[in-house]
């Protein structure tokens, strides 16, 4: 089940692809947040208390522009504690770097099949799950096959898709809001497909 969080809160300070080779759809981000300490975490060092609250409140939430913060690496800035009457607690303006997860609309991907169903398939991409329609996966009609359970077969062809393919499909909607990350990716194109039947299309130019 998705987090969300409160974007009145965050502020994205900076945002920068991960290296290249962990995939384009990671960033580091810097992320401004105001965190409160309890009473009963005082005395304990602060940097140490203020990146427990942040990863346990925050890491797998989802929303707007970050995305999903995958993991809270460090904390770089603490502004002093104030305090709000009528609560114990004290309040600190933070700013920590995290590793979110952002896809966005004609990135590649490669990911595993992970369920088929009449209408599609879905595919494992970084942190979740895409799907690709039916009309999306190729120019020939896919359906379930009558002999095998789980098995999306090619009507012409007789090609296979199954949970466990890999396989690779550009994205052609990625909608993140509040509550969820929504992305759909076609099969259609050049180098697009089942890992399988890119290399056989290789094999025969």
């Amino acid at each position: 089940m998705n987090k969300t969080f409160n974007d009145s809160i965050f502020g994205i300070a900076g945002l920068r692809s991960v290296e290249r080779g962990t995939g384009y759809m990671y960033y580091m981000t810097q992320i401004r947040e105001t965190i409160r300490i309890p009473p009963n975490r005082f005395g304990q060092p602060l940097e140490e208390v203020i990146l427990d609250i942040s990863r346990t409140k925050n890491e797998t939430t989802i929303g707007g522009d970050v995305g999903m913060i995958v993991a809270i690496l460090a904390v770089s800035e603490i502004s002093p504690g104030r305090i709000v009457p009528g609560d114990g607690a004290t309040f600190h303006d933070v700013e920590y770097e995290a590793i979110t997860f952002r896809p966005l609309d004609d990135e590649v991907a490669e990911g595993e099949v992970v369920e088929t169903t009449k209408f599609g398939f879905f595919m494992r991409i970084g942190c979740t799950d895409a799907l690709a329609h039916i009309s999306q996966i190729a120019d020939e009609y896919f359906q379930m096959s009558s002999r095998s359970s789980g098995v999306l077969v090619g009507r012409e062809s007789g090609r296979t898709i199954r949970p466990g393919d890999l396989v690779r499909g550009k994205i052609i909607t990625a909608t993140v809001d509040h509550v969820s990350m929504k992305i759909a990716v076609t099969m259609k194109g050049e180098g697009l497909g089942l890992k399988s039947w890119i290399e056989e299309k290789k094999e025969a130019a």
